[in-house]
């Protein structure tokens, strides 16, 4: 995922190679997949702390299996993310490049 990756990489709350991304910025990672025709296989959130980045599996999606599988990918994602606009949490969106 290199290329879009790459074009994210400022925009990530913290360094090293994990994206983590406000959600407009998430929202905007998924649009950027949807234009390179890149699947997204999942949304994961976190939480951050100065001292920890806290995963919270109860606000990830995995779209890599059924129901979601095979359908529109980005519409999901788009629509978790935004249900989660002001949540104070930050994603990682995890795509097939």
């Amino acid at each position: 995922m290199a290329a879009i990756d790459e074009e994210f990489r400022e925009r990530s709350m913290v360094p090293g190679n994990t994206l983590i991304l406000r959600p407009a910025d998430a929202i905007a990672f998924v649009c950027r997949c949807r234009e390179k025709q890149v699947k997204v296989l999942g949304v994961d959130g976190f939480h951050l702390t100065e001292d920890a980045i806290q995963p919270d599996m109860g606000e990830s999606v995995d779209l890599s299996q059924p129901p979601y599988r095979g359908v529109d990918c980005w519409k999901f994602a788009e629509e978790f993310l935004n249900e989660r606009l002001d949540s104070g949490l930050f994603f990682e969106v995890v795509a097939d490049e």
